[in-house]
């Protein structure tokens, strides 16, 4: 005879195609999404994830469906798809809502023979105990701390996204914001330097994803105190050269709440936690498109006294500016996309070896390639070249725009120079500082019309 399943009092479910378990597997989660209480069964695949009993829940499935349940103070029946190491899960789940806590039941679990798209697990392999680390899961929100990562962390810290962690602990410069676009890319990251702002201590930190066998789904962070240099400020004021008071003061403090308007408004606006009106959905996009803006203009002005502090120097690194224009295309896909606009960039067998920062050409050709998909028209390309000279190595950027008057080809790189243009979230710094960082590396940034009508931004470095 079939068992009927099991139900919470008030709740009407079926498990549908999902095996039905002899015996329920019960679990309770708090409202911000810690694992309180958990049968065997439950709390093994928990620790599998990278979790641990009573901390944050790091089945973001199941997280999110115990926290909608508290929040909204609603029973619900639901079936979760997970990865547990090489298989793949669909489990059936009904959760009652108490005032600070669910209680959720799991009565059905079957393993699919097909690989689940969307998993939020991570393999075993994760459970080593670093000394000094932290363990993000597949949504990238803080699951465990050790040693070093783990001083000065709280209850509330974990179930917090890298940002809101990495942000709220380190100093936020060039080094963190890589770090986290390595993150969010899942690409690994060797020996970078993050300084605590709480005391100045300075870490070398390491990552890499972790994989599940489909993909990444994890992320771990190793930490190792390194030797405190002499502080900047301090050396500045000694040389008799003046102190770096926005980028190394100011700027911090303004890209610490930017981030969490940015992180916690992409939350609201993409419904992660639930279904709004899509009208608030819109209202939310709109604050984190405005805090972008603004997180955008605190880099534009940190570079800008960068660049004007007198002795500014780049590094000099062997480069591809084949490689950089691929890397630029491939960043900037889909807000091309969004426009219906074509990247051309260099094949891959294409080498433009230059000696330059890698970092700050990298962010040059950024700029100019956003600035040619903002005012191209839809549906066109826009063509990134490469050509090496005797000397120097160049790489253009060509739209099919509607182009620069040649009276306004010097005005463009003018700081705080727009054009006239208002509304399109420009601060008419970039071209600015992408002249001088180019000219900074030993090279020179000019614009020309391209053939056909439209610009064509080119950026000349020594290959020497």
């Amino acid at each position: 005879m079939g068992r009927k399943p099991f139900q919470f009092p008030g709740v009407r479910s079926t498990v549908s195609a999902v095996a039905p378990l002899a015996r329920p597997i019960f679990g309770e989660v708090s409202a911000d999404g810690r694992l309180l209480r958990a049968d065997e069964a439950l709390s093994r695949l928990n620790k599998r994830a990278g979790g641990e009993d009573g901390a944050m829940l790091a089945i973001p499935a199941l997280a999110s469906l115990a926290q909608l349940s508290v929040r909204l103070q609603m029973q619900l029946s639901r079936s979760v798809r997970v990865a547990d190491g090489p298989e793949n899960l669909e489990l059936w789940v009904e959760v009652k809502p108490e005032p600070t806590f669910a209680r959720l039941a799991i009565i059905g679990w079957q393993v699919l023979s097909e690989p689940v798209a969307s998993t939020y697990s991570v393999r075993d392999d994760v459970q080593t105990d670093y000394p000094d680390a932290m363990l993000f899961n597949a949504s990238h929100r803080l699951v465990r701390a050790n040693g070093i990562a783990a001083g000065g962390l709280v209850a509330e810290d974990f179930g917090k996204t890298a940002a809101d962690v990495l942000l709220a602990r380190y100093q936020n410069n060039d080094e963190l914001e890589d770090l986290l676009a390595a993150i969010n890319g899942a690409r690994g990251f060797q020996e970078r330097l993050l300084i605590r702002s709480a005391d100045g201590q300075h870490l070398r930190v390491t990552g890499r994803p972790v994989d599940n066998g489909h993909g990444p789904n994890g992320y771990r962070m190793l930490f190792a105190v390194t030797p405190t240099p002499e502080g900047d400020l301090a050396s500045n004021q000694s040389a008799g050269q003046p102190a770096a008071l926005f980028g190394k003061h100011l700027a911090p403090a303004l890209r610490q709440p930017l981030g969490r308007i940015i992180a916690n408004a992409e939350t609201i606006g993409s419904e992660l936690q639930g279904p709004i009106r899509e009208n608030y959905a819109l209202y939310a996009r709109d604050i984190a498109d405005a805090a972008r803006h603004l997180s955008a203009l605190v880099e534009d002005l940190g570079d800008l006294e960068a660049i004007e502090r007198p002795g500014f120097q780049t590094a000099r690194d062997q480069i591809d500016l084949g490689d950089v224009a691929r890397r630029v295309a491939g960043l900037l896909a889909l807000k091309a996309a969004d426009h219906s606009i074509r990247i051309l960039a260099p094949q891959d067998s294409h080498a433009a070896p230059a000696v330059a920062e890698f970092r700050r050409t990298l962010q040059i050709l950024l700029n100019l390639v956003s600035n040619a998909i903002r005012y191209s028209p839809d549906g066109t390309d826009v063509r990134i070249d490469t050509a090496c000279g005797k000397s120097f190595t160049s790489v253009s950027v060509v739209d099919q725009g509607k182009g620069i008057a040649i009276e306004d080809r010097d005005k463009v790189f003018e700081k705080f120079e727009r054009l006239g243009r208002s509304g399109d979230g420009g601060s008419g710094l970039g071209l600015y500082i992408s002249r001088r960082l180019a000219e900074a590396m030993g090279g020179a940034l000019t614009v020309d019309s391209a053939d056909g009508g439209g610009a064509k931004f080119t950026l000349r470095l020594p290959n020497h």
